[in-house]
């Protein structure tokens, strides 16, 4: 993937490619690289242009693995922090991957990067899934199959927190489909609302022609009915 133009602040956290069996601490593995090849580590300090010169592979897995997020009191106020929660141990390091970004490298002439706290052996993810899991009721989920909040009448949530297992591949289109799902049944304004009342029992709905799509019904994304409804109640 690549990232627009102008993107280049995110070019502060490449770093050297550094394997994580090696017989040395990876940081001081990094370091001998760094002697070793000079103008590769000269060239990664320079974020000019980055966006524009840089590919970005992304590594996917079904690992059974999470994370726990929880506040505490910093030096400017409450701070997100994280712990490994249930499951695997995140890996430090996923050797196809290396393999992979090494050959890519090769192929354009490029330089093989990774992460500055690949050093540090400290996992990185871009797409957190789920915490706000589709339940029965509140004692087995956050939200119903409908994606509206229990206990919060009026409240939904569709974002990749309802997304229920890792599914080892970029989720976006995942979020975008349960997302168009549970909007596609919302009622119109001033109409009768189609789903079960909050806290009752699954039943399929059919999805809700809008009175004025903001999206033409000749458009791709424009709204096909009928869609058969999908039963997912935890």
């Amino acid at each position: 993937m690549r990232y627009g133009k102008g993107s280049n602040l995110i070019g502060l956290l490449q770093a050297m490619l550094i394997d994580g069996d090696s017989r040395l601490p990876r940081p001081l593995a990094a370091l001998v690289e760094m002697i070793k090849h000079p103008l590769v580590t000269l060239r990664g300090l320079s974020v000019r242009r980055w966006s524009e010169r840089t590919i970005i592979a992304l590594v996917m897995q079904t690992a059974d693995n999470s994370l726990e997020l929880f506040a505490r009191r910093g030096r400017f106020g409450p701070m997100l922090r994280s712990k490994q929660g249930a499951g695997e141990p995140p890996p430090t390091w996923i050797p196809v991957g290396h393999e992979a970004v090494r050959k890519m490298a090769d192929e354009i002439d490029g330089d093989a990067g990774g992460s500055i706290v690949d050093w540090l052996n400290i996992p990185m993810t871009a797409h957190f899934l789920g915490g706000c899991s589709i339940g029965r009721s509140a004692a087995d989920g956050v939200v119903d199959p409908y994606h509206r909040v229990f206990n919060h009448p009026g409240l939904h949530i569709v974002d990749g927190s309802t997304v229920s297992a890792n599914l080892g591949v970029n989720p976006s289109l995942t979020i975008t489909a349960q997302a168009e799902r549970a909007l596609a049944m919302w009622p119109n304004a001033g109409e009768a609302d189609p789903r079960p009342e909050l806290g009752a029992s699954y039943e399929p709905v059919a999805p809700v022609p809008p009175v004025r799509p903001t999206v033409p019904e000749y458009a791709p994304a424009a709204l096909r009915l009928p869609i058969t409804p999908i039963s997912n109640a935890g």
